[in-house]
């Protein structure tokens, strides 16, 4: 009985955990992979995305996940308009959305407890200009897999 519940143990510490907005799953789970390829669509969606926050009058500071189509935005309707306007819909999971999901993992990780793009916006620490870096980074990200793509 010992052995078992030692090789349990074994199993369960040797699986790499992530947090994601489902909670800690076992694994990674493909959309949380940071190698997901991305298209000139993903790299044109934020670069919309920019354009609908061209300054801090066109953003808001709350969570809020249903969204009105005009501004002020924050990061997830912004990203959602941006989405709707250049792909036609919105992908909850696109490539674009995931790069910010990432950055904001890599840069402000202690800003979101359930909703990475909600939590971190409506933050009280979370400023403008914080939102904008982290789609210039997003997008960086981007058009350095779409250059590597192409060679």
């Amino acid at each position: 009985m010992k052995l078992s519940y030692l090789l349990i143990l074994l199993v369960l510490t040797s699986v790499s955990c992530t947090r994601t907005e489902n909670g800690i799953v076992f694994g990674i789970p493909d959309y949380e992979k940071r190698s997901l390829k991305v298209s000139i669509t993903d790299l044109k969606i934020l670069q919309q995305t920019k354009l609908l926050l061209a300054n801090s009058g066109d953003w808001t500071n709350d969570n809020v996940r249903s969204c009105t189509g005009s501004p002020p935005y924050n990061l997830y309707c912004a990203l959602e308009k941006a989405s709707i306007t250049i792909a036609g819909q919105y992908i909850h999971r696109r490539p674009a959305l995931q790069e910010v999901r990432f950055v904001i993992d890599e840069l402000f990780r202690k800003r979101w407890k359930v909703h990475r793009l909600a939590d971190f916006n409506a933050h009280p620490m979370t400023t403008f200009d914080e939102v904008i870096m982290v789609i210039d980074k997003a997008t960086d990200k981007v058009k350095l897999k779409l250059a590597s793509n192409q060679q």
